[in-house]
């Protein structure tokens, strides 16, 4: 085979190689599509409670918690709030999503709630293992991620799906909150999706090492029209100094946000 011939070869092996990455990346993301869309679109309200309890199992903190949710409307909206012991507001948190547009945060604080700038979103909520982008699963809007195998989760048949962090700058928006993901010790997160349910089951978040930082599983579902929901997560930090179960207590029908 001549020079040009070699030259031609080696650049149909590249262009079939990425055309592979690409469609590798396309699949995960496809597939992180596929669990956003069975994400319940009605506008829903959800209670319940965070429990941080010591390895041996001894409660140490509980804090309340409401969601007010719209997936559905346009642009997407939810709402998380932190309440203390005695049902006093701690925190809150707003997400607004507009399709091909970043999010936008939105954080207040206090008893009552003042609008404050945005904190490191991986930081932990109070003194609890779980932080906002825990509870909001942000990770699964996020983009570029590639399928990295398959595995079993309490018996259910599951997709690996591994996603780079988003890089960017918090951006102050004086109307809306903050926008960008950045101040994160995540470099990755590695997601269990139920091959079935297209569900979330377990995700891991990694350092830029691949050392863990963060790990969260479903213990149980509950469904509500149709659609599956979680009702029990655990999440516990490394090193481990204790863990917090997230407790859905009750789940109604709300008004628009």
């Amino acid at each position: 085979m001549n020079r040009s011939g070699l030259v031609l070869f080696a650049a149909c092996v590249l262009a079939a190689y990425t055309g592979r990455l690409r469609a590798v990346a396309s699949d995960a993301d496809q597939l992180l599509d596929a669990v956003i869309a069975r994400l319940p679109k009605d506008p829903m309200k959800v209670t319940g409670e965070l429990v941080v309890r010591r390895r041996h199992g001894l409660p140490v903190g509980r804090f309340g918690f409401e969601m007010q949710l719209d997936w559905g409307s346009r642009p997407s909206t939810a709402v998380y709030d932190i309440r203390d012991a005695f049902g006093g507001s701690l925190e809150r948190l707003t997400v607004v999503r507009e399709n091909g547009a970043a999010p936008l945060f939105k954080y207040a604080s206090g008893d009552p709630l003042r609008q404050e700038e945005m904190p490191p979103l991986f930081d932990t909520i109070q003194f609890s293992d779980i932080s906002w982008v825990d509870l909001a699963l942000t990770f699964l809007w996020w983009k570029d991620g590639k399928l990295a195998g398959s595995d079993e989760v309490k018996g259910r048949k599951c997709h690996i799906v591994e996603v780079p962090a988003p890089v960017g700058t918090i951006v102050p928006d004086t109307d809306v909150g903050t926008n960008g993901e950045t101040g994160t010790p995540y470099a990755a997160v590695r997601l269990w999706i139920d091959r079935e349910l297209l569900m979330l089951l377990q995700a891991e978040g990694l350092d830029a090492s691949g050392n863990l930082v963060r790990k969260l599983w479903v213990k149980s579902f509950k469904k509500i029209n149709d659609r599956w929901m979680i009702k029990d997560m655990e999440v516990q930090t490394y090193p481990v100094k204790h863990r917090t179960k997230l407790v859905i207590r009750e789940v109604t029908a709300d008004a628009p946000l």
